[in-house]
């Protein structure tokens, strides 16, 4: 029998915020789509001017859905409701009828968006109170295009959030080492900055490895975003990740993982052997190889996640990092502030047995 998620955490498994809709390549025009998000039934679409449009699934009119699987659908950029044939344009007001026009105005409940990074991401507030912050742009030049791919697993958006400031196992789960930093946090509002510093070998191909040497800034934006960026100098390397998340039901999420590089002005240094590859097919194969390397190393989260239990009096340690700081920091995306970390079940029930939680998704970027 599965544990159940209110007895893992005693806080909303839907956390204010912006959480991840879908890439904006799998969004084009003329497609909608429908999906469970944040405990409710949503649908997406682009407008004629590229607009992203992302609503509650139910037609104000008389409550029929909305979503392609149950016969929604876009016609001249516009959403249909299979019941009555109320039309939406992409800000969510009805624009007319099958009779005509409509005599009282009737809109969908629209959810803030913004489009960055090839993703679509949609702002939650259990309130219904409208974002006061987004995630800032990420110049994009000198850098490669992004490559995505996404899991789905059966935890909360706190936990692979809370891995920015859990440095401690890192050296564990990932077998990085000489790990220094990371003991320090700051907090502007959302956002939450850690940095520290770690080392890692890297396999190529087959038998090939290189020892790494990383200094790493990750940024929170709340618990549905985080920012890995990382530099390695000897290899004149630069890279960031993203981890994001949407949760599903109050059991499942999505977890959506992408990456992308510096264009290496000196690939030799990384890769001898390839001194006269050309750079663009230098950069898709390092692309390829570092991203490899991230979805393995996060994939060793995923049961832990997946099984944990979230304790109000962790036994930490002075090498465990500024956990209780970012837990302080998270009370703020909790509406009424159930999220505080001061309401919390007996820390010492035992953790129950349960089946495998972790179900992969198909990539869904192919390479470029």
């Amino acid at each position: 029998m599965k544990d159940s998620m209110q007895e893992r955490y005693p806080f909303s498994p839907f956390p204010r915020g912006w959480f991840w809709i879908e890439f904006s390549e799998n969004l084009p025009k003329g497609k909608l789509i429908g999906k469970r998000w944040m405990g409710e039934d949503i649908v997406a679409w682009r407008g004629d001017e590229g607009q992203v449009c992302v609503a509650n699934a139910i037609c104000p009119h008389l409550g029929a859905k909305l979503s392609p699987q149950h016969g929604g659908e876009l016609r001249d950029g516009k959403l249909v409701c299979p019941f009555h044939g109320f039309k939406y344009d992409s800000s969510g007001i009805c624009v007319g009828t099958q009779h005509g026009p409509t005599k009282s105005k009737v809109s969908l409940h629209r959810y803030p968006v913004i489009e960055k990074h090839g993703v679509v991401m949609a702002y939650w507030d259990p309130e219904g109170e409208q974002p006061d912050w987004e995630m800032p742009e990420l110049p994009q030049e000198g850098w490669s295009s992004w490559v995505h791919e996404a899991a789905r697993i059966r935890t909360h958006p706190q936990e692979p959030a809370e891995n920015g400031v859990d440095v401690a196992h890192l050296s564990v789960v990932h077998s990085y080492f000489d790990v220094s930093g990371g003991q320090t946090v700051k907090v502007d509002g959302p956002f939450l900055e850690n940095k520290f510093n770690l080392s890692r070998r890297i396999r190529i191909l087959g038998p090939m490895q290189f020892t790494a040497d990383i200094n790493a800034t990750v940024t929170i934006f709340g618990l549905g975003c985080s920012l890995i960026a990382t530099r390695m100098e000897e290899l004149d390397l630069s890279m960031r990740q993203l981890a994001m998340c949407a949760p599903i039901d109050g059991e499942y999420l999505d977890f959506v993982m992408s990456l992308q590089l510096t264009h290496a002005n000196t690939p030799n240094k990384m890769f001898p052997g390839l001194r006269l590859v050309p750079k663009s097919f230098f950069r898709r194969f390092a692309r390829k190889i570092f991203f490899e390397v991230y979805k393995n190393d996060i994939s060793q989260d995923f049961e832990i996640w997946s099984t944990k239990k979230y304790l109000e009096y962790p036994r930490l340690t002075d090498e465990d990092g500024p956990i209780l700081e970012f837990r302080r920091y998270c009370e703020q995306f909790y509406g009424n502030k159930q999220g505080s970390t001061s309401s919390i079940h007996n820390p010492v029930d035992e953790e129950k047995q349960s089946e495998s939680r972790v179900i992969p998704l198909q990539n869904v970027q192919a390479e470029r």
